[in-house]
């Protein structure tokens, strides 16, 4: 595999500094800016992919957003994540979960919806079901984490990730049933409307 990421590490090499080195370590605010355009770029790349697998196979955008974009954009935290962990840095890397997500909504979504707004000079409509059942599933996939972590006096024992694993493989089915049944809000309950068009659809 090492051909295959030459193209990748050798433009990263070339344009972010290593400043574990001593002489480069006060270029770290440079190597921040470019991880951050590489990072940028990258999660452009791993969209326009989504996007013509979705053109091109007609898979649904939520489908490739709860799977593809959705794997595609947390590698970096996976990958930061596992090596400060390894550098016995666990409360970074349990912060840096929590912090990524964070940031997505707060800036990730904040600054594209205030440039809109500007451009719009005032608010403008985004379509959006099931917001309420969103909120409930986070909530439901975050508690676990909480208790465990609480439990634990404060640690993650090995079993909890295996733990983790199965409630992001319960949450996926629970999307994905959502997204075929076109019922946001599936389990807790489907409208006549949307059970009528499912069928029709079908």
């Amino acid at each position: 595999m090492e051909w295959f990421q030459f193209p990748i590490k050798s433009f990263t090499a070339l344009t972010i500094p290593d400043v574990s080195m001593e002489d480069a370590e006060h270029l770290y605010p440079w190597a921040f800016v470019m991880s951050m355009a590489w990072l940028a770029l990258f999660a452009y790349l791993v969209v326009a992919a989504c996007n013509g697998i979705h053109k091109d196979f007609r898979i649904s955008t939520s489908v490739l957003g709860y799977t593809v974009a959705a794997a595609g954009t947390s590698f970096p935290n996976v990958f930061s994540g596992m090596c400060v962990a390894r550098q016995g840095k666990t409360t970074m890397a349990v912060a840096n979960a929590l912090g990524a997500n964070v940031q997505n909504v707060f800036l990730a979504l904040a600054i594209p919806w205030a440039i809109q707004c500007t451009i719009n000079r005032g608010s403008f409509e985004l379509p959006f079901t099931g917001l309420l059942s969103a909120v409930v599933e986070i909530y439901v996939t975050l508690l676990p984490a909480v208790v465990v972590f609480t439990l634990s006096n404060h640690q993650f024992p090995r079993w909890s990730g295996y733990m983790f694993l199965v409630i992001y493989a319960c949450y996926l089915a629970v999307a994905l049933t959502q997204d075929t049944l076109h019922c946001p809000s599936w389990p807790f309950f489907c409208s006549a409307t949307q059970t009528d068009m499912t069928v029709g659809t079908s």
